[in-house]
């Protein structure tokens, strides 16, 4: 199945993510072998980076593009940053001053893990209320989203939930596994992405992943999930669930 990577760190030495253009081939090379043809390129942001950064990023992203090219025409990075969730960062959005998840209404962003649900849930209808369609990165990173009923809650806010490949498939832990299998039965995951930070750390891997959400529900909803519902962000649609 072709898939897309909704949430990865794979521009060169703009964050903790590849850390050289070897690299970023590296990920580019497994990816592609992992079945996965289109990744957003999602690079950290918080405000307190200001706004010069982009100038930087964009002649990553436009380097990545290119060696995404020669690997096969069929690879396709979308621009988008994964953004710590600030008043000010909002601010900055609004004044379309952040890149969003390809120059569309959705945003990916982040929480520090042990924050606070009402705060999250908070930060998340400023979004909604500014005309953005929030994007929750790896919902199963925070302690607060352990419990099913609040995940459900935000859901039914309209909040898209992502979650990251690694995560399903056990590797941080059986109870996060669990606790994502809950979601992923109830259809209550968006989007999953590997949030890959190299070749070696959080790898870009996505087909094992893939085959186990197929078996724990069903093709249908693998197929929407890793890859249909991203298509409705290339062509800035909303996703209606």
């Amino acid at each position: 199945m072709k898939m897309t990577d909704v949430h990865c760190h794979i521009l060169p030495g703009v964050d903790d993510g590849a850390k050289d253009a070897m690299e970023t081939r590296s990920m580019l090379e497994m990816a592609w072998n992992e079945g996965i043809r289109t990744i957003f390129a999602t690079s950290h942001y918080d405000s307190e980076m200001g706004t010069g950064i982009w100038k930087k990023r964009k002649e990553a992203l436009e380097q990545t593009r290119q060696m995404a090219a020669e690997i096969s025409p069929e690879l396709k990075i979308a621009s988008g940053a994964e953004i710590f969730f600030s008043e000010k960062a909002v601010e900055e959005l609004e004044k379309g001053r952040i890149w969003t998840m390809n120059q569309s209404r959705y945003v990916l962003v982040e929480f520090f893990p042990g924050e606070e649900f009402f705060y999250i849930q908070r930060g998340l209808q400023t979004l909604q209320y500014k005309g953005f369609w929030p994007i929750l990165a790896h919902v199963e990173r925070y302690e607060e989203l352990m419990e099913k009923e609040r995940v459900r809650e935000l859901a039914f806010m309209g909040v898209f939930l992502q979650t990251n490949a690694s995560s399903v498939i056990g590797r941080n832990g059986r109870r996060v596994k669990k606790h994502l299998r809950c979601l992923l039965k109830e259809r209550l995951i968006h989007f999953v992405g590997t949030d890959a930070h190299g070749s070696r750390h959080r790898r870009p891997l996505m087909a094992e992943c893939a085959a186990y959400i197929e078996k724990k529900t069903d093709r249908e909803y693998c197929r929407k999930i890793c890859r249909e519902n991203a298509g409705k962000i290339i062509w800035r649609e909303y996703i209606h669930v």
